[in-house]
C-alpha cells in the first residue's frame, strides 16, 4: 500500500463470525444486514445462548427468513430507535463474556456501538459488518453536529449549513467521519460534488 493512502483511524470491518468460546451472543442488524445474519448461522448454530434484534427496511427485509433460521431469540423490530432502546434493554441484562455482532450501515453500527460503549463494551469485544450503503455520518468541527447519510465528498451540515469537505479521519467515540468548511477561504467556491460513498 502506498504511503499517505492508510488511514489508521478509519474503520476496517470483516464478515461476521462466531466467537465460539462466549457465553453468549448478541447480533444486532439492520436492513440488508440481515443476510450477514443469515451468512453467520450457515456457518453453525452455537450451543450457547443466542439474541438478534433485527430491523427490516422496504428494500431489505429477510425477516420472514430469519424467522425460519433463528431458532429462538429473534427479536424484529420496525425502526433502528426500537433497536437501540431493544438492546439497552438486553444489554442490561448481560453477562461476563457475551460477543456482539453488528451488520448494517456505518450510521447504525456505529449508533449500536455508541450503546454498548454505555455498558462497558469496547470495540474489541464487537465484530461489526459493513452492508448496503457506503454514506456516511459526518461530524462539523465547526458547530459540532453530526449530518447522517451523506454520499458525495462535499456535505452540507445539517447543523450549520457550512458546505463540509468529508474526510477519511474517523472518531469512534463520536461514531462519525469529520467534515471540513471546503470554502473557508473562498466563500461560495466549491470543487465538483462527487458521490462516492453510493
Amino acid at each position: 500500500m502506498e504511503r499517505g493512502y492508510w488511514i489508521r483511524s478509519k474503520p476496517v470491518y470483516t464478515s461476521l463470525l462466531w466467537h465460539e468460546k462466549a457465553t453468549s451472543h448478541l447480533v444486532v442488524a439492520q436492513g440488508q444486514g440481515g443476510m450477514a445474519v443469515l451468512k453467520l448461522f450457515q456457518l453453525m448454530h452455537p450451543k450457547q445462548a443466542i439474541t438478534v434484534l433485527y430491523t427490516p427496511y422496504a428494500e431489505a427485509d429477510y425477516s420472514k427468513t430469519l424467522v425460519k433460521v433463528v431458532p429462538e431469540g429473534l427479536h424484529i423490530l420496525e425502526a433502528e430507535q426500537e433497536v437501540l432502546a431493544k438492546l439497552e434493554s438486553v444489554l442490561q441484562g448481560m453477562c461476563m463474556g457475551m460477543r456482539l455482532y453488528i451488520a448494517g450501515s456505518e450510521d447504525f453500527m456505529w449508533s449500536v456501538a455508541k450503546v454498548a460503549n454505555k455498558f462497558g463494551i469496547e470495540d474489541a469485544g464487537m465484530m461489526k459488518e459493513l452492508t448496503g450503503t457506503l454514506a456516511r455520518p459526518i461530524y462539523c468541527v465547526h458547530c459540532k453536529a453530526t449530518t447522517h447519510g451523506v454520499t458525495t465528498n462535499i456535505g452540507e451540515c445539517s447543523g450549520c449549513g457550512r458546505m463540509l469537505f468529508v474526510r477519511d479521519h474517523f472518531s469512534r467515540q463520536l461514531g462519525a467521519y469529520m467534515g471540513l468548511m471546503i470554502d473557508a477561504e473562498s466563500p461560495g467556491e466549491l470543487p465538483e460534488i462527487e458521490e462516492i460513498y453510493p
